[in-house]
């Protein structure tokens, strides 16, 4: 028997391993293709914005006192006197400059002018003389004077006032 053209026959052990092969590019791709769509996943549920929740302001009715002719007296004297004492401690509030120890916070390490008792910051600042100088200014304003702090929190200088 005389084969007249072998050109397109290849032997049985060769075709299986090209199909094996074929198989295992396609299994492949698809792997790949499914670890790319796993990160597309990934990378939309970081960007989708959190909408925040709305907050709903309830007015809640306060309880109107009976009237009685027995407890007529009202003590209005010292509650005047409880807001003279507050007002008088607001004047006297001296302004504390420190710098913000909050790894949290966007104005990390920054020196922030506060009044005392409050935790809200009035202004933050690059370097210390700029706080001062803020802080000197309101204080000179309030009558009252400043704290400055060092940077581990301990009092540098208590009731500094600028000598002209």
């Amino acid at each position: 028997m005389k084969v007249k053209n072998m050109k397109g026959v290849l032997p049985m052990w060769f075709s299986k391993k090209k199909k094996a092969r074929k198989l295992a590019e396609q299994q492949e791709k698809a792997a790949l293709a499914k670890r790319e769509a796993e990160k597309k996943a990934v990378i939309e549920k970081k960007v989708e914005p959190i909408k925040p929740t709305p907050v709903v302001k309830k007015k809640v009715a306060s309880p109107k006192p009976k009237a009685s002719s027995v407890n007529r007296k009202v003590e209005k004297p010292e509650k005047k006197l409880d807001k003279e004492e507050a007002q008088k401690d607001a004047k006297n509030a001296k302004y504390h400059v420190s710098q913000n120890k909050n790894p949290r916070s966007d104005s990390y390490r920054k020196w922030r002018v506060r009044k005392e008792g409050s935790n809200k910051t009035i202004k933050y600042y690059d370097t210390q003389k700029e706080a001062i100088e803020y802080a000197d200014d309101l204080a000179e304003t309030a009558g009252t004077s400043v704290v400055i702090h060092k940077m581990d929190g301990s009092i540098r200088k208590q009731d500094y006032t600028r000598k002209a």
